[in-house]
């Protein structure tokens, strides 16, 4: 995956789309690559955004003043001219970025909660059985965050991301057999080291390894 860590890394976006953005004064939603889309939330595509919603006035209204550009997108949002494009500053904004993203992401990874459930049901029904052995959501995010192509936003100072993020992959089926593969592999591995000895399982544990096949 590609690691995008907006505590270090602004959003470039064009400047003359972002003005024109601004002043049609319509909902709008701008990418990690700087792309601003137009819509609503249940109308737009499945990929990572940094910001969604309205941007604010910067000439204002009868009733409201004119917003100083560098909050235009909202308090939490810094956004600098920088000459042939605006730099998005998101790495205060994570409770926008998490409502942003909570119909698109696979995952949310905290460092208070860690990673409750993913979004997609096969892949936590693979945890479902997995967790008989201890094997964690956050140990197969991990193999895909490795093996898989896609994109993880993140809010940290410093590698390693332990964490306030969350991730995207490209491909979901390709996503579910790595994963497959990996939980696996590691129960193999376990089995062969007589971590796990086939004629002392509980019930659960029995049919956690015939839905991996190794029974």
């Amino acid at each position: 995956m590609t690691f995008k860590n907006l505590m270090k890394e602004p959003v470039k976006v064009d400047k003359k789309a972002f003005f024109d953005a601004v002043n049609a004064q319509k909902t709008i939603a701008i990418t990690p690559d700087g792309n601003i889309l137009e819509g609503e939330i249940d109308s737009l595509p499945a990929q990572p955004y940094v910001f969604l919603g309205t941007p604010k006035s910067l000439v204002g209204s009868a009733a409201a003043k004119p917003t100083p550009l560098s909050q235009i997108l909202g308090n939490n949002y810094e956004v600098r001219d920088e000459g042939d494009t605006v730099s998005i500053y998101a790495g205060r904004a994570w409770q926008e970025l998490l409502s942003a993203n909570e119909p698109f992401h696979l995952y949310q990874d905290t460092t208070s909660d860690g990673i409750t459930e993913f979004s997609d049901k096969i892949l936590d029904e693979y945890i479902w059985y997995s967790c008989e052995f201890g094997i964690n959501a956050r140990e197969v995010a991990q193999c895909l965050e490795e093996r898989v192509e896609g994109t993880l936003l993140c809010i940290e100072n410093e590698r390693p991301y332990s964490f306030t993020g969350c991730a995207y992959v490209d491909d979901i089926v390709e996503a579910r057999e790595k994963a497959f593969e990996f939980i696996k592999e590691e129960l193999k591995k376990r089995m062969a080291e007589d971590e796990i000895v086939p004629d002392d399982l509980t019930g659960e544990e029995e049919e956690a390894l015939r839905f991996f096949g190794l029974l």
